[in-house]
């Protein structure tokens, strides 16, 4: 059996094979070669097709994505992120005029996640050169199936970057599953905000203690990421449908689910009671069994938020909206103020359509945050829905 010990950099590969043959790590070395060759923007990998870029306001986000050679999606990006804290004040939106110019320089060879394959560093023109601030790496996930017929093994591409936010720090990573799936996330880490001393209470906790034994307060406090997702579903006439799971009757053992299409533009409410969920289809484009291809957006985060009344942007998860050139990503106004004014009754049914999707998160600081937080993640799943013809996994 050959080992192989390999380090891995954007300029720099060492691959050390020992073997009767002296073979060299030749499927490690190609894999690095052709994301060298796509210098960083335009990505292929695995039935992947994409474009990154950093953009001024929304950071790092993607374009033209497809998947198995059909579109996906036209542009996906973080668009806000809201923090209001339990005590009513502050409330702020951290994105201000951008958070293009406030990414956090990463290093090659010290801050690629440890056993990825072919990790690169890039800098904002998507060059492995000068200060580097957005990593892409490829990772195992292990199992993704096993049964009667076998084993199959699977893995990610992961394209990452991190932002200082007014002390907190947000990294803001997608992840490219073989399978089809897309999974955006966000960790939250750094130091807490808006500290105090005294103990605990409704607002916040006791978290720590200070050298002259002052008491640390840290207020409690909710983040709200909120995506925008331009869907192109194997084209870009697409219908949006909201999945519940209903009960006969309260205490039935059976229940019904259903798909209802969104038809005019509209905001919608997660519901964990009856596994809410949506997809976006294309009713013109069938897979071989003559099902409608589609992606569907499975939610994610730990509980609901609502903020004041006055608050339009924090009165539901789901927003769905008709696309128009001169709405967001080109938008300048803050999203708090624009989207709402994008509700107008629209019609959404078969049309270009954008999907804006907000995911919570309530931070209760504990003793563990001080006084430097890890990591804590928060996502959701973007999953192909019959949009391919069968299962991606070939066991073994």
């Amino acid at each position: 059996m050959t080992k192989r010990l390999c380090f891995l950099g954007p300029v720099l590969m060492l691959c050390l094979a020992i073997s009767d043959q002296g073979r060299m790590c030749n499927q490690v070395r190609a894999f690095e070669e052709e994301l060298a060759n796509k210098a960083g923007h335009h990505v292929q990998w695995q039935g992947w097709d994409f474009t990154w870029s950093i953009r001024p306001r929304e950071g790092l986000s993607l374009a033209n994505v497809k998947f198995k050679g059909k579109s996906v999606l036209k542009f996906a990006g973080l668009v806000e992120i809201f923090v209001p804290y339990n005590k009513g004040d502050p409330r702020p939106e951290d994105f201000g005029d951008g958070i293009g110019n406030r990414l956090v320089e990463l290093f090659p060879g010290k801050d690629c996640i440890p056993g990825t394959s072919a990790c690169q560093a890039f800098n904002r023109q998507g060059k492995e050169e000068g200060k580097r601030y957005v990593m892409m790496h490829e990772e195992s996930t292990g199992l993704s199936y096993i049964g009667p017929g076998g084993r199959a093994y699977g893995k990610m591409l992961t394209l990452w970057c991190t932002y200082n936010l007014g002390g907190y720090l947000y990294i803001s990573r997608w992840r490219f599953l073989d399978d089809g799936c897309l999974m955006p996330e966000i960790g939250l880490t750094g130091p807490l905000q808006h500290i105090d001393t005294g103990d605990s209470s409704p607002y916040g906790s006791q978290v720590g203690k200070r050298g002259d034994g002052s008491k640390v307060f840290a207020p409690s406090h909710v983040h709200n990421m909120y995506f925008c997702l331009d869907f192109d579903i194997d084209g870009p006439r697409n219908t949006v449908e909201e999945f519940n799971y209903i009960q006969d009757k309260p205490g039935s053992l059976s229940g019904k689910h259903s798909w209802t299409p969104i038809v005019k533009e509209t905001r919608r409410s997660a519901s964990a009671r009856t596994f809410r969920s949506w997809r976006v289809v294309n009713n013109a484009s069938k897979n071989a069994l003559g099902l409608p291809r589609s992606y569907e957006l499975i939610p994610g985060g730990n509980g609901i938020f609502r903020g004041g009344s006055e608050e339009a942007i924090a009165q539901a998860e789901v927003w769905v909206t008709r696309y128009h050139a001169d709405e967001y990503p080109v938008e300048k106004r803050p999203l708090a103020t624009a989207l709402p004014k994008y509700l107008n009754g629209e019609s959404v049914e078969n049309q270009d359509v954008v999907v804006w999707y907000a995911i919570h998160s309530h931070h209760l600081p504990r003793t563990e945050d001080w006084p430097g937080m890890p990591i804590m993640w928060v996502g959701f799943t973007l999953r192909p829905r019959d949009f391919l013809d069968s299962s991606p996994v070939r066991p073994k």
